[in-house]
């Protein structure tokens, strides 16, 4: 890989869906744990997008999270993560600093996100072998996509190194070979200066968001442990504004049954799949 642009030997250009050649895709990330899909977003409007987003954030509307209440992340809600709690009943730590904000293609569409989040998803599907709608409008099968934008914030927003447990163990009982694909909506070098997305490949902990751009599409495998670098760590934390790295995820999530149970059962699953 360049140094210059530690992703150029895994990019696939496309500027249509159609136009993905997913069998090569879905080999190179056997191969290598992560792509790129270059095209399929236009990088001015995702900027725009953002820059309108960012225009209409309130910190105000920060709200904690306990992952028991599963209707909540159905709704447009703004999630602040704080901590390293993983799950019910777990020894497994993930530390975290990120917003997410929760905007379910069926909820309204407060943010604009609408057709992005649905070329998103359909990218998801067919990287799946899935009908190119499954999931995507509404709950299908028990499963739906959970349309949201993460913002890791400037002054030391990151996470910690892992593999993915509960969106791993979703795709899997779905019958489908596991890998999360998220859209750029940030840069490196304008938004933030150091820190970002990484993954460890071949012994090698790479930072691979140096030569990416606003409408890029990364994604990993189930294999891979990634995570994100301390954003801008020496400056001030900022959390009054939507600073920092910026993200979009449309990931199948199986729709639970309110309260302790069906969640401590999924995540004893996921768990046990990880090993811890």
């Amino acid at each position: 890989m360049a140094d210059s642009d530690p992703l150029e030997a895994v990019t696939f250009q496309a500027n249509s869906l159609d136009e993905v050649p997913y069998p090569e895709v879905r080999e190179t990330l056997r191969q290598h744990t992560v792509v790129r899909i270059r095209g399929l977003f236009d990088p001015e409007e995702i900027r725009a997008t953002k820059r309108e987003i960012a225009a209409r954030f309130d910190p105000a509307n920060d709200r904690k999270h306990d992952p028991r209440d599963t209707e909540i992340i159905r709704t447009n809600f703004q999630k602040l993560q704080v901590g390293c709690t993983s799950g019910m009943g777990t020894t497994r730590d993930l530390g975290r600093v990120l917003r997410m904000l929760f905007n379910p293609i069926f909820a309204d569409d407060v943010y604009g996100m609408r057709r992005h989040f649905v070329l998103l998803a359909r990218f998801r599907n067919l990287l799946y072998e899935l009908d190119r709608d499954f999931a995507v409008f509404g709950t299908e099968e028990g499963y739906w996509t959970a349309a949201r934008i993460h913002q890791y914030p400037r002054g030391g927003g990151f996470m910690s190194s892992h593999r993915d447990a509960f969106t791993r163990i979703v795709a899997t009982e779905a019958g489908v070979t596991y890998a999360q694909p998220f859209l750029l909506m940030s840069e490196k070098g304008v938004d933030f200066q150091s820190g970002g997305a990484f993954t460890d490949l071949h012994g090698e902990r790479v930072y691979y968001e140096s030569g990416c751009q606003a409408g890029d599409v990364v994604a990993y495998d189930g294999q891979s442990i990634h995570g994100v670098g301390d954003i801008d760590p020496l400056e001030p934390l900022d959390m009054t504004s939507l600073s920092g790295r910026i993200v979009a995820f449309a990931a199948l999530y199986r729709h639970l049954k309110p309260g302790a149970s069906d969640y401590g059962e999924l995540s004893r699953r996921a768990i046990e799949g990880m090993g811890h």
